[in-house]
């Protein structure tokens, strides 16, 4: 398995710094012998940081450190892993050999693509440093430099290796498949947003292991770093593209017969295109996808990438970036098609990681409402997939993530906070909402508005799940008995802040 280099277990879905009596401020830049590394480029990041507990969406998990690298790159800026700053209340960061600390704020952040760029306000800290320049993407074969603070010492490590493998592989922070490279490298806990190294060049950044076998890392490359940055160019990070597509190869002869493509080369099988996706309107299951601008695609699902190495075609979409236009060529009932698609942002039924800032709940006569997420089933521990209810699992990662019933979102009963007004329903959780009043309920917001026009205009508030289940409550004092189960349970607030809009705009 692979994981962020930090202290917690994740899975893949479909899918400390120098002691050297010296002031940096004094010195001229400390350089390897080695491979031209400026060292004082890689820095050690410290952060304190507060999660979100997705299970009680009110309150969050309590303060906890941690740490990383990260690397100064041009504009006085550092670039570092999103999974080492996400959640964070405090950050500083500390040069190879400064005793001193500063503090430093996040500038941007992308967890589809794991990333993120820090400051410094202090000019001081930029003093003595040489900036990381950006190099090529390596090859097979080639030796590459890890740089950065793991865990088991305090002064900087260097360690070196060989690239693996050059492929589309899904990153652990946020479950998207993007372009990757493996090394064979020691990477550790803490190297986590510390530079790799070629030829004196950042050529990528440490991100994550492969649990399940030795001396096997990750690091992310320069064309998704590049990516990273165009896109800030704007100010707005939006960032990685998806078509909204289930794909299947034709290796299969006697399909090719079927589809009427084994006169041709290439192409494969458009299983499902996913609701409210780019694509949707534009493609349809059953069209055979020949080419992606202009881009052969083989019957395996992968493209000629440098030379005679191979990437598979998701590639070819996530190295566009949000709102732009891709020319599609597909056979549809025998005739071929060119389609332009817009590559509008998208967020799929059971939103990845990282979603949501804080996640949205409601509760109404204790019960808890929230929107199902990957956090959300993270929130069951290590092997979430055999403790997290089925139901819920079915969405994220069964065949309801195809969104059959054209759902916005997933909305989930999570809990019963108990009380008079519920008993009977004390051990109804873990579901999902289908109706309330008899309304389908397809998003957050639509539970939240009916609730709200039902409590007030009708005596009861009837829900229904996916289970069949039906929960009737009784209206009358309905809000005094809101707030005697949030004061008893010593929960803050009814809502989330999302939440509040909704219902303040809507008086």
């Amino acid at each position: 398995m692979t994981k962020p280099l930090k202290l917690c277990f994740l899975v893949f879905i479909f899918f400390t710094y120098l002691n050297v009596p010296v002031c940096a401020e004094d010195q001229a830049p400390i350089k390897k012998k080695s491979d031209g590394i400026f060292t004082n480029a890689v820095v050690k990041v410290f952060v304190t940081k507060n999660e979100m507990d997705y299970y009680r969406p009110w309150q969050s998990k309590g303060i906890a450190a941690s740490s990383g690298s990260g690397a100064i790159i041009t504009g006085n800026r550092i670039l570092t892993n999103a999974h080492v700053v996400s959640d964070h209340t405090f950050i500083q960061v500390k040069k190879d050999a400064d005793p001193r600390k500063y503090s430093a704020q996040v500038v941007a952040i992308g967890h589809d693509c794991d990333l993120a760029l820090l400051s410094v306000d202090d000019p001081d800290f930029f003093k003595g440093t040489t900036a990381l320049e950006f190099g090529v993407l390596p090859s097979q074969q080639d030796s590459v430099t890890v740089i950065g603070y793991p865990e088991g010492g305090e002064v900087i490590s260097i360690t070196e290796g060989v690239v693996s493998r050059i492929e589309v592989t899904a990153y652990t922070q946020s479950s998207r498949e993007l372009l990757t490279v493996q090394i064979d490298a020691a990477i550790n806990a803490g190297n986590s947003g510390g530079p790799v190294i070629q030829n004196g060049k950042l050529v990528g950044v440490a991100m994550q292991v492969f649990l399940a076998a030795q001396n096997i890392g990750y690091m992310i490359p320069t064309p998704i770093i590049g990516h990273f940055l165009k896109d800030l160019d704007d100010g707005t990070y939006n960032g990685f593209p998806t078509l909204g597509i289930a794909f299947k190869n034709t290796e299969n002869a006697t399909m090719r017969k079927y589809y009427g493509i084994d006169k041709i080369e290439g192409g494969v099988l458009i299983s499902k295109v996913l609701p409210y996706s780019p694509a949707s309107g534009y493609l349809q299951e059953g069209d055979i996808l020949l080419n992606i601008d202009n881009v052969l695609i083989g019957e395996d699902g992968t493209f000629p990438f440098r030379g005679e190495e191979r990437l598979s075609l998701t590639h070819l979409i996530t190295d566009k970036q949000i709102n732009d236009t891709i020319d599609l060529t597909i056979i549809r009932d025998g005739k071929d098609r060119n389609v332009q698609v817009r590559i509008n942002p998208f967020v799929t039924l059971v939103p990845h990681p990282n979603h949501f800032e804080k996640p949205p709940y409601y509760i109404f006569g204790g019960l808890v409402f929230t929107v199902l997420s990957t956090d959300l089933i993270y929130s069951w521990g290590d092997m979430w997939w055999e403790k997290a209810p089925l139901d819920l699992a079915y969405y994220a990662i069964g065949t309801g993530s195809l969104n059959e019933q054209k759902r916005k979102e997933v909305v989930v009963l999570l809990d019963v906070l108990p009380d008079d007004i519920n008993v009977g329903y004390h051990e109804v959780g873990k579901d999902v909402v289908t109706k309330v009043n008899g309304r389908d309920i397809k998003s957050f917001r639509d539970l939240v508005t009916v609730i709200n026009e039902v409590k007030t205009s009708e005596e009861y508030t009837i829900l229904e799940t996916e289970h069949a289940s039906r929960i009737i409550l009784n209206n009358k004092g309905i809000e005094e008995v809101n707030s005697e189960i949030l004061k008893r349970n010593n929960i803050p607030y009814q809502y989330s802040d999302d939440v509040a809009g909704w219902i303040n705009g809507a008086r």
